[in-house]
């Protein structure tokens, strides 16, 4: 292969953070699959639908797999870590190919520094998200279809829809990516590459069915975040994916590519960066069209293959309209805004996607010191009320035998508790309620580190 020496680097950057991080817990909706992983570890696989509260309709791929990896190796953090290693220098791989195809060498060391410096992307990669399934399968899926390889892409489609029900998003985005080239070419669609996948998925469905009464949409969830949402409510998750989308520093990007389409907009139809262009845009479509309908809060990390792709759409604009010291000064403009998206913080009542830029980092090691105070100070805690993420068992989130968890505090009131456990970690939507917490409760314990606190309080007005 050409180019591979900036491959072995790139290899050698994953495999040493994933190392550096073997304690790191599973955090955020992580938990959720986690949980699944422990479900499957005590009680085999005798029954593949999970009780309903944690059942969220897919194949549970991602849970599957870390299940059968801990009845190997241990059911640990550390091997959990390791056992998405693989997938993740799968990813850089994959990513890397994908850059070969269309980028020159010093375009491709570029895409490569700034795979590193996505902000939603490392920090997946730290946290053991269970999108890392879905980022590599989409680019094995896309580099497959792209060199015509059928076989393959029928396999690696099958075990994209496998992950979950954005897999099956992404899968239809590929349908539509290689819809759409093969019309501008003016080739036949194989629609024989979909059917295996598509089989597989409506014989999951009909036996999910038959087993709990309910498709892709859980009843426990079809009154929150699984709900339909009127026209109005529509537009604002319209408005919160364009947010996420050029959030932590990715705006640079976005903007280049608007000047130079708009600069150079008679010189954009050169076919590679056609290709390019439709292989950005139509994932987000396609992931748009079906996040806007639903009540589910919007996440920077839903976005992550859109980024990517992002990453060597701008490079080889790079490479095809700037000269040299402008490539070097964009670059480095490119690299240094992705680098500072790390670190946005807005207010406490907007969402500031703490397990999507390495922001969240000095939380892990505040929460293990706020956890041994409670536990020295003799504190129980089913008197402390919190809300997501703290509120996670450590069974799923440290993978311990003994459950610890706080108690949810869901809407309120806070009053009904003892002491309440506060962090800026926690996006509520009860932000008054906290407000009053810290100004009219005692404050037990505080630790800070970087842009990150966590409070202990005592209730002292009843």
């Amino acid at each position: 292969m050409r180019n591979t020496y900036f491959l072995f680097p790139l290899l050698l950057f994953f495999t040493i953070l994933t190392i550096l991080n073997l304690n790191i817990p599973f955090f955020w909706d992580g938990t959720f699959f986690s949980e699944l992983s422990v479900y499957f570890f005590e009680n085999g696989y005798t029954n593949f639908i999970p009780p309903q509260e944690i059942d969220n309709g897919g194949i549970h791929l991602y849970s599957i797999y870390l299940t059968l990896i801990w009845n190997f190796f241990g059911k640990k953090l550390a091997v959990s870590h390791l056992a998405l290693l693989p997938f993740i220098l799968g990813i850089a791989f994959e990513y890397f190919k994908l850059a070969k195809r269309f980028l020159k060498d010093s375009a491709i060391s570029l895409s490569l520094i700034l795979l590193i410096a996505e902000p939603s992307f490392i920090t997946q990669t730290i946290l053991m998200g269970y999108d890392i399934f879905l980022i590599y399968f989409f680019f094995l899926s896309l580099n497959a279809l792209l060199s015509n390889k059928n076989s393959f892409y029928k396999f690696s489609i099958l075990l994209l829809c496998c992950c979950n029900i954005r897999g099956i998003i992404l899968f239809t985005a590929l349908f539509f990516i290689e819809l759409v080239i093969n019309y501008s070419s003016k080739k036949k669609i194989n629609y024989w590459n979909y059917v295996f996948a598509f089989v597989m998925i409506g014989a999951w469905g009909i036996f999910h069915f038959q087993k709990t009464g309910w498709f892709f949409f859980s009843p426990v969830r079809e009154n929150t975040h699984e709900s339909f949402l009127p026209i109005n409510k529509m537009f604002n998750q319209f408005i919160f994916i364009c947010w996420k989308i050029v959030d932590f520093g990715r705006i640079t990007l976005w903007l280049f590519l608007l000047v130079v389409g708009i600069v150079f907009y008679r010189k954009l139809k050169n076919q590679e960066l056609l290709i390019l262009l439709k292989i950005l845009f139509i994932p987000l479509i396609i992931l748009s069209l079906f996040m806007i309908p639903i009540a589910n809060p919007i996440g920077h990390k839903y976005f992550i293959v859109i980024y990517l792709c992002l990453n060597i759409v701008v490079c080889y604009l790079v490479q095809l309209f700037l000269k040299t010291k402008f490539q070097i000064l964009v670059s480095i403009l490119f690299i240094v805004s992705l680098i500072s998206g790390n670190f946005y913080l807005y207010p406490e009542k907007y969402g500031n996607g703490w397990d999507s830029s390495l922001k969240i980092m000095p939380y892990f090691e505040l929460k293990n010191k706020m956890d041994a105070y409670i536990l020295g100070a003799h504190i129980n805690p089913n008197e402390v009320g919190t809300q997501y993420p703290l509120i996670a068992d450590k069974r799923f989130s440290h993978l311990v035998d003994e459950p610890y968890k706080y108690q949810n505090v869901w809407s309120g009131p806070l009053t009904n508790f003892k002491y309440i456990l506060q962090t800026n970690v926690i996006n509520t939507d009860i932000i008054e309620q906290f407000e009053s917490v810290k100004k009219d409760w005692k404050l037990l314990k505080m630790y800070k580190s970087g842009q990150v606190y966590i409070s202990l309080y005592q209730n002292t007005v009843n």
